[in-house]
């Protein structure tokens, strides 16, 4: 590609798409947001008028559109595969939300189609892009802890905020659509960051989940699944995904123990805590605000680098895969 700026769209503006990826690419050097598409004109327009951007219904004309060329699929994830599909045929280099599609199978033939067609396919697995993440692995690699011995991972969303996004009787709780439940569907990055943060892959898992129904939102799921993982390392892990939590009580929390006796505790996004030798602290608190705060400029930078040719994606169709070959295994 030449050296003049990559012409992006947006394919599906929610939170992801609107909120995370659209502002990111008007920021990032030697990128340039060309248009935005989603069914709902009510989103879209608006968006589209704040940045100065055309908009589009159907979104067959913004891959087709030439001042684009590369597109965000951040629409429903049944509607992934065909998305991604349409614009590695028109030629354009692809980032798609996780997960990639619903089956395996469609995310590899993705892949396929990418290389045949000499673009990039990459998964927006932003974990690994993650400020206190990226500082955790700085940290492992180093020898902070020690060899890495044990991981305890734990994510909760609010049951209100869950029926609010994906109410009973939408796509994300069809099997067939999906691909999964939610716990399927949102354990992806956090599968991803485990191997990425190790260096490994996972050996060993089992899944255990409880779905209750909850009448007072609607007749949705909560969920609490767990999982017991050995990695091929040796790590051991357990992670927790749920949604019977109280409003206001989402968190994600994440401690790696190690060989020295040392842990590194990761809350949410913006915190991280080395701590050692009879209990002594070492803290890292990060301050990034926007779209850097969990990570979504730096990968959308470095897919703008890769489309250029100046760099290799640090997220791949296998990485991909490999994440989703291990939610898979929840899915009864």
């Amino acid at each position: 590609m030449s050296k003049s700026s990559v012409g992006v769209g947006v394919i599906g503006v929610g939170f992801v798409g609107g909120q995370a990826h659209a502002p990111a690419f008007r920021k990032i050097p030697n990128s340039k947001l060309v248009g935005l598409a989603d069914i709902v004109e009510a989103k879209v327009k608006p968006l589209a008028e704040k940045y100065g951007v055309r908009y589009f219904l159907d979104y067959m004309e913004l891959v087709k559109n030439p001042e684009v060329d590369a597109v965000v699929v951040a629409n429903p994830t049944p509607f992934h595969y065909k998305t991604a599909k349409a614009a590695i045929e028109n030629g354009k280099h692809v980032m798609c939300e996780m997960p990639v599609a619903p089956t395996v199978e469609e995310i590899k033939d993705l892949g396929k189609l990418a290389e045949k067609a000499g673009v990039l396919l990459m998964p927006d697995l932003n974990f690994r892009f993650t400020p206190n993440y990226v500082k955790a692995k700085e940290l492992i690699d180093s020898g902070a802890i020690g060899d890495p011995v044990a991981v305890s991972f734990r994510e909760f969303i609010p049951a209100k905020d869950q029926a609010a996004q994906w109410p009973a009787g939408s796509w994300a709780w069809d099997k067939k659509q999906s691909g999964g439940l939610p716990d399927y569907t949102l354990s992806v990055w956090s599968l991803d960051l485990l191997r990425w943060l190790f260096n490994a892959e996972y050996g060993e898992v089992e899944w255990k989940s409880n779905y209750a129904r909850l009448d007072q939102f609607g007749g949705t799921l909560g969920y609490s699944t767990m999982g017991l993982l050995k990695m091929t390392n040796g790590v051991v892990g357990a992670v927790h995904y749920g949604s019977v939590a109280p409003p206001n009580a989402g968190t994600s929390w994440l401690e790696v123990f190690g060989k020295k006796t040392f842990f590194l505790h990761a809350d949410w996004n913006n915190l991280l805590t080395l701590v050692g030798e009879e209990g002594a602290k070492q803290e890292w608190k990060f301050t990034e605000t926007g779209t850097k705060v969990w990570g979504h400029y730096q990968i959308d930078e470095n897919f703008i680098m890769c489309a250029r040719g100046e760099a290799k994606p640090r997220a791949t169709v296998d990485d991909a895969v490999k994440a989703q070959e291990t939610a898979a295994k929840m899915v009864k």
